[in-house]
């Protein structure tokens, strides 16, 4: 399994982010993502979930581009998790009970997402607590564990630890050790544990190839 990104460009407005961006991501590893604020980590993420669309270049999972496996299956195997929960309604145990009614999560095996979350030292009842009284490190325990317990192909992480104590992140990075993950940390150290790859994004059009 590889997820294959070929030529990606990324403008906003008249600046570009990045162009002619190509890297693969093989099963099993993880390409840690480093680059100054403002430079399209967030935006690299999103277009490798399918959530935006770049101005150019191919993304492919196993060979085959996104419409080839519709975008709910895409968004499905390829799961990002946003640094910050996104306003959402209800509790995270809400999230859990729409997705199983999600047609593309159907089929799927999946396992609690406490299970992941109690090992990262998520209180139990923060599952039933709404979303917007829950602490940031919460928020990110909480998504990543719903993310997780899917089994996707390729997570997608966005700073998923910034909010964490050095405990929780510990778990955390043993637990995504053999998984296949692209991590956008700004954490140097965090960089060289996490990542079998790197990739350094750069404010101007110019791209570091990965590593």
């Amino acid at each position: 399994m590889s997820l294959q990104v070929t030529g990606l460009c990324r403008r906003v407005g008249e600046r570009t982010l990045f162009e002619d961006l190509s890297f693969t991501v093989q099963a099993g590893e993880t390409l840690a993502i480093q680059a100054p604020s403002g430079a399209g980590k967030t935006c690299l993420l999103r277009l490798l979930a399918w959530l935006d669309e770049g101005q150019g270049g191919e993304i492919r999972l196993e060979g085959r581009l996104p419409h080839e496996w519709t975008v709910p299956l895409w968004r499905t195997e390829v799961a990002y998790v946003a640094q910050k929960a996104p306003d959402l309604p209800g509790c995270p145990d809400d999230l859990v009970q729409a997705t199983h009614r999600f047609a593309a999560w159907r089929t799927r095996q999946h396992q609690d997402p406490r299970v992941h979350a109690a090992r990262w030292g998520l209180p139990d009842g923060a599952w039933t607590t709404n979303w917007s009284r829950l602490s940031g490190g919460e928020q990110q325990r909480a998504a990543l564990a719903i993310a997780l317990s899917r089994d996707p192909r390729v997570l997608l992480l966005d700073e998923p630890t910034s909010a964490l104590d050095d405990e929780a992140t510990a778990a955390i990075e043993a637990d995504l050790a053999d998984r296949t993950v692209v991590w956008v940390t700004h954490d140097k150290a965090q960089a060289r544990r996490v990542g079998t790859r790197s990739l350094q994004l750069h404010q101007t059009s110019s791209v570091a190839g990965a590593s």
